[in-house]
């Protein structure tokens, strides 16, 4: 299904309505015969079409097994989604690079000169003069539909013995897609929807706050459904990293306050790994090392958290030496989602707020002592330094997981910092300077066209 015949939005944040996003699947909205738009659906085909009575029927998937399959696909698409927009933000911030100009966009992944602020620039009209639907909110959207059928599906059709669970690793899912959208993509962003009756209603803009809140409501119910430790820790993180994109601090540290430290939830290992492949010949991605004056020193910090082997020299600066990252070592590598590491981290920057400094360092050093080779920190004696410190532990422990480019904006949003002092800057390897964006923009001309109130490009930094 297109973008158009399946652009549906809202606002609404009860657990009860069924949120789905832009481009649903043509295999779920087939099933489902959605009357997504009106003018586009005006009688059931394809899947539904009564006349072939071999193909599915709406009545086949209207049982427990049709629910866990809606179940399967809807994971299998969140992982999709979270896995690929980790690897566009790893670019865009100061994780990765790109090896010799390349597509798509290197602009908009590197923050370069043709990338504004307000519309994307470049980016935007690329999209647009192409037919892109949106080349970094899409694969997330396309998440959100799956999960919601599936929630609908197994609400009415589960099996008594696991719905609950299945249930809240769903609203989990859509918590964390939720998330990411407001972490990585500026303010003003739609939020797709159909109501109970498979109707279109049209949200006004997102900003990080109101999307992050959003995520909360969607978290807590997974918290409410699910049974297993292994799912309501993974809720714990994400809510316990949603509230601390809001500044909540202390109930950000007691959200994850129960996770153990050895607590890990990732992605399937058939979902692939898009970190692993160096491919130099088709544009590598190498491992950036303090990119643009203010990136961190990933590769020369020789850091065990970051695990980078040499790679070749630059193709168009054979005196710059490249080096690939060495964390995921094949395809089927799983990439981190939640974890027990991030958990103490959450709680490490909170305390920072609502202890002292020496709890925070406590709290890292703990961590640093499970890595041989990692010395133990010192308490740092102003709040800024405390804050770089504890930046920079994040940086290294949550390296290409998708979690960088969040907390850029978060310095930026939370702690008053300039972007100027956190984002890449300066002269860009292949001519012009860093741009001046400080999150990824969604498409203007793709999103208005579906939704009236979505009438301006990026409305906050």
């Amino acid at each position: 299904m297109n973008n158009v015949s399946s652009r549906v939005m809202s606002q609404a944040m009860n657990d009860e309505r069924i949120h789905l996003f832009s481009s649903l699947p043509m295999r779920v909205a087939r099933i489902l015969c959605l009357p997504i738009l009106a003018a586009a659906v005006t009688a059931c085909n394809g899947l539904l079409d009564v006349s072939d009575p071999t193909k599915i029927q709406a009545g086949d998937i209207a049982n427990s097994a049709g629910a866990s399959g809606l179940y399967a696909t809807a994971m299998m698409n969140f992982q999709n989604g979270l896995i690929s927009a980790a690897s566009v933000s790893s670019l865009f911030a100061d994780e990765r690079t790109y090896e010799i100009p390349s597509v798509p966009n290197p602009a908009y992944s590197d923050r370069d000169i043709d990338f504004d602020r307000r519309d994307g620039g470049a980016y935007e009209t690329n999209a647009t003069t192409n037919g892109f639907s949106d080349p970094f909110l899409a694969d997330l959207d396309q998440a959100i539909g799956p999960i919601s059928v599936a929630i609908r599906a197994m609400r009415l059709y589960g099996d008594s013995a696991t719905k609950d669970n299945f249930l809240g690793e769903l609203f989990a899912a859509r918590g964390t897609i939720i998330l990411q959208i407001a972490q990585d993509v500026c303010s003003g962003f739609p939020i797709n929807d159909i109501d109970d009756r498979n109707l279109p209603v049209y949200s006004l803009p997102y900003t990080t706050d109101s999307a992050a809140a959003y995520a909360v409501t969607q978290l807590d119910s997974a918290l409410a459904h699910a049974t297993s430790d292994q799912l309501v820790n993974f809720a714990r993180v994400v809510k316990g990293r949603a509230l601390l994109e809001l500044g909540q601090w202390s109930a950000a540290a007691a959200a994850v306050q129960a996770v153990p430290d050895d607590f890990v939830y990732a992605t399937y290992s058939d979902v692939g790994n898009p970190f692993w492949s160096y491919d130099i010949t088709g544009g590598g991605r190498p491992v950036s090392d303090t990119e643009g004056i203010n990136g961190l020193p990933f590769v020369s910090a020789h850091d065990p958290r970051v695990l980078t082997e040499y790679k070749a020299q630059r193709f168009l600066q054979p005196d710059d030496s490249l080096y690939d990252q060495a964390k995921y070592s094949s395809y089927s590598d799983p990439m981190p989602i939640a974890t027990g590491v991030e958990a103490r981290l959450i709680q490490a920057e909170a305390a920072l707020h609502t202890a002292t400094a020496d709890s925070t360092v406590s709290i890292l050093n703990a961590l640093r002592a499970t890595v041989p080779g990692l010395d133990p920190l010192e308490t740092q004696s102003t709040l800024d330094d405390q804050v770089n410190q504890v930046y920079y532990e994040r940086a290294f422990w949550l390296w290409l997981t998708g979690r960088r480019l969040s907390d850029l904006r978060r310095l930026v949003r939370l702690y008053n910092r300039t972007p100027d002092s956190v984002y890449p800057k300066g002269a860009y390897w292949i001519g012009g300077t860093y741009g001046t964006s400080t999150a990824i923009p969604f498409v203007l001309a793709t999103n208005k066209q579906f939704n009236a109130h979505i009438t301006s490009g990026c409305i906050t930094p």
